[in-house]
């Protein structure tokens, strides 16, 4: 299927005759013939039905009509977009983030990017841990927040630490647990447990020593899981049960919540910024410095 073959189906779509569409496209009427017989076997189906007195769409060429024009619509405006950066001499940085949390991270070291460097601009891609390492390891992401097991292989990567991670217990205000300086699991053994949906929470990824715990509290108490960290910290707020997550996944300021650390015999997951080695583009290492620079003055000032 090529862009001729469909600007082809879609002037006779709308012509009806296919004299008329090839004058319009100047193109011979046998030219055009043949584009819609090979779109017509490439696709498995008949478009037109065609006699000596007149020319009408099928089924399926009524069907295909708005599939093509939205398709030579996307080309298009694909097309002007590639122009406009090149013409402009636009770069992006692509930033790779699994949580909410993290997002409300971005928006000073954005600023900061924006006024250095106006010509990057970021794409953000708020995934599955699964599907954000696919696009690091395929070089589809520039930077990664991560924990150090998530790249575990990657020999062309550069892991800057943020901070160790340990699981919290997210409970609503008010509730006997919350003014505890940490938990041990078996505290929350009556408690309703909340987790956000595995492939979004690397800790239940890697055989973390908590996940055999987890898996048997939902085998005999209430358990809920939920899409993602907004989510388990909502039902936590509104007193459905406590939420069980990495501390990177909840909001500094988050209100209407407890936030108490697990004590439990653990391994807390490193958790950091990820970057190839190969990458050469300043703003790349720029955008990972200033990060890291304010996280360490906001941890000074907190």
């Amino acid at each position: 299927m090529n862009t001729q073959q469909l600007l082809c189906f879609i002037c006779v779509a709308e012509k009806l005759n296919f004299t008329k569409a090839a004058e319009e496209l100047y193109l011979s009427t046998p030219t055009v013939t043949h584009h819609i017989k090979k779109l017509e076997e490439e696709l498995g189906a008949k478009l037109f039905i065609r006699t000596s007195k007149m020319v009408r769409l099928t089924e399926a060429g009524g069907t295909f009509y708005s599939d093509a024009k939205d398709i030579l619509m996307k080309m298009e405006i694909s097309q002007k977009r590639a122009q406009r950066i090149a013409v402009q001499e636009l770069s992006f940085i692509r930033i790779g983030c699994s949580s909410y949390a993290e997002l409300e991270l971005l928006s000073p070291v954005l600023s900061d990017l924006q006024q250095d460097y106006p010509q990057v601009h970021p794409q953000i891609f708020l995934e599955d841990y699964f599907y954000l390492q696919n696009l690091f390891y395929n070089d589809q992401v520039d930077v990664l927040f991560a924990t150090k097991d998530m790249i575990k292989g990657v020999d062309d990567c550069i892991f800057k630490k943020i901070k160790d991670a340990p699981l919290c217990a997210v409970l609503p205000d008010g509730s006997p647990l919350s003014q505890c300086q940490s938990l041990m699991f078996d505290d929350l053994k009556e408690s309703c447990l909340i987790n956000v949906f595995p492939k979004f929470i690397p800790f239940f990824q890697y055989n973390y020593p908590l996940q055999e715990r987890m898996e048997m509290h939902s085998q005999t108490s209430l358990h809920m899981v939920c899409e993602n960290d907004q989510v388990g910290i909502l039902l936590a707020q509104s007193g459905y049960g406590v939420a069980i997550m990495p501390e990177f996944c909840i909001p500094w300021d988050v209100k209407g919540v407890a936030v108490v650390p697990i004590a439990e015999k653990r391994e807390d997951m490193e958790y950091g910024l990820a970057y190839k080695k190969k990458s050469k583009e300043k703003y790349i290492r720029y955008f990972v410095e200033k990060f890291l620079q304010m996280h360490s003055a906001n941890r000074a000032r907190g």
